[in-house]
């Protein structure tokens, strides 16, 4: 008994050790995005939060299809993907700070609590924050998987618009590279999950759409249409079997 003991303490401690470390992401986001990207899509965002909050009039607009809150998050994985990053130095801010603040903001309720949080954030864009935010953070904590598949939704139809034309590659490849980031959240966040045995096809479709999206961004920097037409519609496919087989069985 206490061999079979053993046996199992050092099958499950092995186990263990193929498991990423507590708070990575699931893959090296440096296999996903530059520096510059995540930071242009942070600045970009907070550019986004500073219309939605202009007034309280137009705060109030967002709450109910929960806008800053998805604009936020997305703020709170791109930030992490930067503490993640080799060259976070690039950045020269602090960007767990930013995370925090966004991931706060995505609970923000008032006016005033929304605009006291973006000022946070924009502190901490500037890189006069004293970067008190740890790296360590959960990857399934940073957005909500309802506000994730609404920002999928809207980027896929700009860049199903963009192939007819590619015009400007750099922000296509960059919407390319954002979903991509944010693949690596769906993947931790497997609350939709609700029969166990589906675990292992969550995470086969999630990287599945995570690659593919990856290898668009490169086709699209290329200008290969082709190509880059070719991985959207394997994301897609990936996404749609999800729906089928996981999300929408369960209900």
């Amino acid at each position: 008994m206490h061999r079979l003991i053993l046996t199992l303490f050092l099958m499950a401690a092995s186990a263990l050790c193929l498991l990423p470390a507590w708070g990575e992401a699931p893959q090296k986001v440096v296999e996903i995005a530059t520096v510059n990207d995540l930071v242009a899509e942070i600045d970009a965002k907070i550019e986004l939060l500073g219309q939605q909050t202009a007034s309280a009039e137009a705060f109030a607009k967002t709450l109910e299809k929960k806008e800053v809150n998805q604009a936020a998050g997305v703020i709170a994985c791109m930030a992490q993907a930067i503490v993640e990053h080799p060259d976070k130095a690039k950045a020269k801010f602090h960007a767990a700070d930013v995370r925090d603040a966004a991931v706060l903001l995505r609970a923000a309720k008032t006016f005033e609590e929304a605009t006291k949080l973006i000022g946070v954030m924009k502190d901490a864009r500037a890189g006069t924050t004293s970067g008190s935010g740890k790296p360590e953070a959960e990857w399934n904590k940073l957005t909500g998987l309802g506000r994730m598949m609404e920002e999928v939704n809207g980027r896929s139809a700009t860049i199903r618009r963009s192939l007819r034309r590619l015009q400007k590659p750099d922000e296509t490849a960059r919407d390319c590279t954002t979903l991509a980031i944010l693949a690596l959240a769906m993947e931790a966040d497997t609350h939709e999950v609700k029969d166990p045995a589906q675990l292992p096809l969550w995470k086969e479709l999630s990287v599945k759409y995570r690659v593919e999206m990856t290898a668009m961004a490169k086709a699209v920097r290329a200008k290969d249409t082709a190509k880059a037409t070719e991985h959207f519609t394997a994301a897609n496919e990936a996404c749609n079997k999800c729906h089928e087989q996981i999300r929408d069985k369960s209900k």
